[in-house]
């Protein structure tokens, strides 16, 4: 193994000094950077590239977790039972079960419903004794008067039923 070896210092120049890129003592290119510069834009390219595929190879694991939703049975064909030779074929049609509707609405879960929802929809605080009929038919578009107390004042709302189902509007306090 040689040792490095070392120019003879300059007596004009006692010190370091830059040399010059065009100076072919020290083998430099005027375009010495241009080589740095393109490696740098083709890390940047290939990093930018890795990480858009690293991005989708994430969302298609997370998708591929998510259980899929279990196929709701369309309307199943009717099973056709075989007859003897000369009948003609019978079809045996399951019943589907029809939802329920409700004839009344709970008195209670109404009580509740109007303090929820005058807490949560209108902000008011400190709802107290909140008394509706113990009848509440179902009925489209009709309309009852519940009681209530807001901070010790007596207050009163309207419940609308909205839908058939039993969905219903709570009127602000009045």
């Amino acid at each position: 193994m040689t040792a490095p070896t070392r120019r003879p210092p300059n007596a004009s120049r006692p010190y370091p000094v830059a040399q010059p890129d065009n100076d072919p003592e020290y083998g430099s290119d005027p375009n010495g950077w241009v080589p740095v510069i393109i490696a740098g834009v083709i890390a940047a390219v290939v990093i930018a590239v890795a990480g858009v595929i690293a991005g989708l190879i994430v969302v298609n694991i997370r998708e591929s977790d998510t259980p899929a939703a279990k196929p709701t049975p369309a309307a199943a064909s009717a099973p056709v039972q075989l007859a003897p030779i000369g009948a003609l074929p019978t079809t045996t049609v399951a019943a589907t079960p029809t939802p329920v509707v409700p004839d009344n609405l709970d008195p209670v879960a109404v009580q509740q419903g109007v303090t929820q929802v005058l807490t949560e929809s209108y902000g008011l605080g400190a709802i107290k004794d909140v008394k509706c009929p113990a009848e509440l038919p179902v009925v489209v578009g009709s309309s009852y008067e519940c009681s209530l107390r807001i901070d010790g004042v007596k207050k009163a709302v309207a419940v609308t039923v909205t839908d058939p189902d039993g969905t219903y509007e709570v009127s602000r306090p009045r």
